[in-house]
């Protein structure tokens, strides 16, 4: 099985209350090279932390190859078919792949038995709820068949380097505070959005918002309790483009990319 590396790309993002996901070829297409396939969030970003016994819920999103050797260098450049996800192994306790068709699953896929066209997008929803604790690494592999009916060719592709970090939501209270910052969801959005993040003691913060000059477009006062807090931001004033969002809470500083769309 070939072991195959994609270009960066970023973003992660999570989406609520379907089991499907919606994927968006805009938002692929501004952070891919038009020559190249690739997933976001990448394996810099990876994915966002996760705790156990809680609901876990985010989201790849694919822009899926147009020929057999972009996902298996050993195949001639054909144009493929289709790609299908095949396998996802490394999966903690309480979040399980088993097939494209399976109801029982906590991975759902934008389409039927997890089957893309080649060339378009895709997106995979993990929605789960982790038993156990740890960094458990993740190989995604992919499936592609070529155009060509009885003589066409099958080849596989790994996509390695996620990471998901499961760890208990600590109701102690600790000299430091150890603070996450996830995702805001949906992303991108037009209006609102929601951000959430976790601290281990209650306190004081900021809450602010940059464009990629670095100017400050929105700022606020937040106050954390301990446990999982959530920021819901409107967006509603601000033009369509990337932008960093932070909160900054007892020393501690986080930050994020986000995307308006209009």
């Amino acid at each position: 099985m070939k072991k195959l590396l994609f270009p960066l790309a970023f973003f992660f993002t999570t989406i609520g209350y379907s089991q499907s996901c919606v994927a968006d070829a805009t938002a692929l297409n501004a952070y891919i090279a038009p020559s190249t396939w690739g997933v976001m969030p990448d394996t810099i970003d990876n994915l966002p932390p996760a705790f156990i016994n809680v609901q876990y819920d985010t989201f790849l999103s694919f822009k899926l190859p147009m020929f057999a050797n972009e996902l298996d260098p050993t195949l001639p450049a054909i144009q493929l078919d289709n790609l299908k996800l095949l396998n996802i192994t490394g999966l903690p306790a309480g979040i399980t792949f088993t097939s494209g068709t399976s109801t029982t699953d906590s991975v759902y896929c934008n389409t039927a038995n997890c089957t893309w066209n080649a060339g378009t997008v895709g997106c995979v929803r993990f929605i789960g709820t982790p038993t156990v604790t740890g960094l458990f690494p993740l190989i995604i592999t992919l499936e592609g068949t070529t155009i060509g009916g009885p003589l066409a060719q099958t080849g596989t592709g790994d996509i390695n380097g996620y990471k998901l970090n499961i760890a208990f939501l600590s109701i102690e209270k600790n000299t430091a505070n150890n603070v996450e910052l996830q995702q805001n969801s949906p992303n991108p959005f037009a209006n609102f959005t929601k951000i959430s993040f976790s601290s281990s003691q209650a306190s004081e913060g900021k809450f602010y918002v940059m464009n990629l000059l670095g100017e400050i477009v929105y700022e606020s006062t937040i106050n954390s309790r301990q446990g999982l807090n959530t920021i819901n931001f409107d967006g509603t004033d601000l033009k369509k483009g990337m932008y960093l969002y932070s909160i900054e809470i007892d020393g501690v500083k986080m930050t994020k990319r986000m995307v308006i769309q209009k």
